[in-house]
């Protein structure tokens, strides 16, 4: 949920979107200015860069590392907080009560900014050699290098719960039971502190070495994104893994539906195994010793998945359309606001999967032209009230306000993550 809590403040808090949210919070020592970090490589089209860090700093691949910038540090102001919808257990005048409408709330407030002067370093880095070490940096970390200019760090130590498998808890909110001297009472498999200090998001520059040997920096590309991913230029191997869904023995459908729902309800799970997937995927070194840090329901179910597929069959993901599949479908489920999972398997259960998936592609073709609303008219045309009603609240999550004959942004919407979890998803409940 630290991922999740950092995803949502700097979508706040970054209107240029050049921060990237930190991932860990005990990864920040690779993440201090003047640190390396590597870009992967790979990974679901519609996903921003994701880096991580190196044992390395700027001055250990120079071969004169003195004379450096000097990290500046400066107060950073915010207030954020997000509320999640719970189901839990309260206990009013001893008697047990089921309470269906609790808030969990991540609330920070406030940072600092530490950083160096990108233009100073720009200069100091003129006439400067690499050493033998950047060769061997290079060699062991495979991805682009980059180097860490600015960091936002927290201020105060944080404390979050994890509560019943869906959720963080900081502190709760219950304004109907506290009115009347109840109590709450949070089931807790596990709590994360998150020291004063820790590394909240960062931003990064892309490092390149000159034909003189002299290192320069330059802004990371952005990653450009297609008009529509299913008319993108992998529509063919899309098509043939959407082939590859619907033939499977229905038996190993629901056992695989089964298992995503379960990964979906667990963040630190669900997290773990979408960038073990991935990185298979993407022809990249991944890891399964991170599966260690889960408990021993979450480790029995990423085994279970992972057992559909050999090792030696995870080496050539690559060309595994079935693992390819799920590792797209968990991708885009992460990358969804929580609240859009429920109403995702609810979809699933009114078998309106399809529906939803045309009405999304369309609007995803023709959201920034005119034709949007007279395809509406025609989409929406065959959903029932309830199967409107549904699909409405689904995009409200995702950032669009649905209406039968128009459609409107809200914010910059998840419609890529939402296209693509629909595509499988109705590929692999289909019989």
């Amino acid at each position: 949920m630290f991922k999740k809590a950092m995803e949502q403040l700097i979508s706040q808090i970054d209107c240029g979107g050049e921060l990237t949210p930190a991932t860990s919070a005990y990864e920040s020592e690779r993440f201090k200015p003047l640190c390396l970090v590597h870009r992967r490589r790979g990974g679901p089209f519609w996903r921003k860069a994701r880096y991580r860090g190196t044992d390395f700093k700027l001055k250990q691949i120079l071969a004169d590392g003195s004379n450096l910038p000097t990290v500046q540090q400066n107060d950073f102001s915010f207030h954020f907080s997000e509320s999640l919808d719970m189901k839990g257990f309260a206990k009013l005048n001893n008697n047990p009560y089921i309470a269906k409408n609790l808030y969990v709330t991540i609330q920070l407030e406030g940072a600092k900014q530490v950083s160096i002067s990108v233009s100073d370093l720009n200069e100091s880095l003129e006439n400067r050699k690499v050493g033998q070490s950047w060769e061997f940096v290079q060699k062991n970390y495979s991805g682009d290098l980059c180097v860490v200019t600015e960091v936002l760090m927290s201020v105060q130590p944080l404390m979050l719960r994890k509560v019943q498998k869906r959720g963080i808890e900081l502190y709760m909110t219950l304004p109907s039971i506290v009115s009347v001297g109840g109590e709450y009472h949070v089931s807790a498999k596990s709590t994360l502190c998150i020291p004063e200090g820790s590394v909240l998001a960062y931003r990064v520059w892309d490092l390149a070495l000159t034909k003189d040997g002299e290192l320069s920096l330059s802004k990371p590309n952005k990653r450009s994104q297609p008009q529509s991913w299913i008319c993108c230029d992998s529509a063919d191997v899309n098509g043939e893994i959407c082939y590859k869904l619907q033939c499977l023995d229905n038996g190993l459908k629901q056992r695989l539906l089964g298992l995503v729902c379960h990964i979906t309800e667990d963040f630190e799970l669900h997290s773990i195994l979408s960038d073990v997937l991935s990185d298979a995927c993407a022809g990249v070194d991944y890891s399964l010793s991170e599966l260690n840090k889960l408990d021993k329901e979450g480790r029995e179910c990423a085994e279970n998945l992972l057992a559909i597929w050999s090792g030696d069959q995870l080496k050539n993901a690559a060309d595994d359309y079935l693992c390819k599949a799920v590792s797209f479908l968990l991708a885009s489920l992460e990358d969804l606001p929580p609240t859009t999972l429920p109403v995702l398997i609810q979809s699933m259960k009114m078998q309106i999967l399809p529906q939803q998936l045309t009405l999304v592609t369309g609007i995803l073709k023709d959201l920034d032209h005119s034709q949007v609303d007279q395809a509406l008219k025609v989409e929406t045309g065959s959903f029932t009230e309830d199967a409107f009603g549904i699909t409405a609240e689904m995009l409200t999550d995702v950032g669009l306000h649905l209406e039968r004959d128009s459609v409107q942004k809200t914010r910059e919407p998840s419609l890529y993550e939402l296209s693509v979890a629909l595509y499988y998803l109705n590929a692999l409940s289909s019989n």
